[in-house]
């Protein structure tokens, strides 16, 4: 299966789900940039080594194929990891081919080294999560984005949505490239994390891997101001606003007085 195949095989399995909006948890003082997303349209896609759980993108390695497999597979590591290597060099380092696939540290090292080369941008379907506004917006102080994911081909409507399950995933190395595989690599979390309803931008290293990309004015649509944000961040929000070259509505969360939920009111 070509490598346009298994992309077209992910996007059927993991991105069949239409969303008009997706949302993104900030705190003001957040070291990613809050300010450059009004000011530039940008937003900064980390790599998931920098991510907060520890389990995130870590699943258990194997190696699993026939022996011609397994040499065009370390051939293949070797070549990007030395790719400056004559051929007769690439060859003694292949000598110890059997050594490193029994050794699961120098798998995982290579795995790491790979995850580190995909930027992650990562959304959620919900904007009044009591425990993702507490987690990721400062215990609500901070703001809640929305961005609009519905224009086919544009930066957020890319987002993949994360499955969860209680069985830890197995990724078969040799297969890291295959849409299962992928998908249990990068974008599977344990049923712990399922409230996040989560969805993910995912940037190759072909792509562009980690960094900052660009989003057309429009796609960011509202800002939603958390329930205890002072008054003094919400007026440096609205003068980012006022400077923003496109329309941003902008609400309002607010303590629902009666159960354990939040109410979102466009104030203007």
């Amino acid at each position: 299966m070509t490598k346009k195949q298994e992309v077209e095989k992910l996007v059927k399995l993991i991105r069949p789900y239409p969303i008009q909006y997706l949302y993104k948890y900030r705190a003001m003082d957040s070291s990613t940039g809050l300010q450059g997303i009004f000011e530039e349209r940008k937003v900064f896609l980390n790599d998931a080594a920098k991510f907060n759980d520890p389990f995130e993108c870590r699943p258990y390695l194997t190696v699993d194929g026939s022996s011609i497999a397994q040499t065009a597979f370390l051939e293949e590591l070797t070549k990007d990891r030395f790719p400056n290597a004559s051929r007769a060099e690439i060859k003694n380092l292949m000598r110890g081919k059997g050594a490193f696939l029994r050794d699961h540290g120098k798998l995982r090292k290579a795995y790491d080294e790979f995850v580190t080369t995909v930027g992650i941008y990562c959304l959620s379907e919900k904007k009044d999560d009591l425990l993702m506004w507490a987690h990721y917006s400062d215990s609500h102080r901070g703001l809640c984005l929305e961005f609009e994911a519905s224009t086919e081909g544009s930066l957020f409507w890319e987002a993949f949505r994360v499955v969860y399950q209680d069985e830890y995933p197995i990724v078969n190395m040799m297969r890291i490239g295959e849409a299962e595989e992928f998908r249990k690599a990068l974008l599977t979390k344990s049923t712990h994390w399922a409230y996040e309803q989560e969805r993910r931008v995912l940037k190759m290293e072909d792509e562009g891997g980690a960094g900052d990309y660009y989003f057309p004015p429009a796609a960011l649509t509202g800002v939603i101001f958390g329930a205890l944000m002072s008054s003094r961040d919400k007026e440096i929000v609205k003068n980012w606003i006022k400077a923003y070259p496109s329309e941003i509505a902008i609400y309002q969360a607010t303590l629902n007085g009666h159960g354990y939920q939040l109410d979102v009111n466009k104030i203007t």
